[in-house]
């Protein structure tokens, strides 16, 4: 049923719809920028209308344009996903005060 609401799209319809689209990707962008790795979700998520606009209207250059897009945002979205982990301090980061003269440590559960 939803496949035969988009194929039964005017072309002229698509693109208005591909624009919406479009601005979902730009905040995508924006959210990359301020480093949050989820922009790049966005802007994948912005990417998939393109390949089923390729296919619905029968364009192969949309359609290898969309599959480097989507596979490019794929491998975006993994590594920055991945770096995003390794960056995040371990959980008692900002808990340890001091190191006592005996070597343990003394923390602060205020924090």
């Amino acid at each position: 049923m939803g496949t035969a609401i988009l194929i039964g799209m005017s072309e002229n319809t698509w693109t208005w719809m591909l624009v919406g689209f479009e601005l979902i990707a730009i905040s995508g962008l924006w959210l990359v920028g301020a480093r949050k790795w989820w922009g790049w979700a966005l802007v994948l998520a912005s990417s998939l209308p393109w390949f089923a606009y390729s296919i619905v209207f029968d364009k192969p250059g949309f359609t290898a344009m969309s599959l480097i897009y989507i596979t490019t945002h794929v491998s975006n979205l993994y590594r920055w996903k991945r770096m995003d982990r390794a960056d995040q301090p371990p959980a008692t980061a900002g808990m340890i005060d001091t190191v006592s003269p005996d070597g343990t440590l003394v923390l602060s559960p205020s924090r």
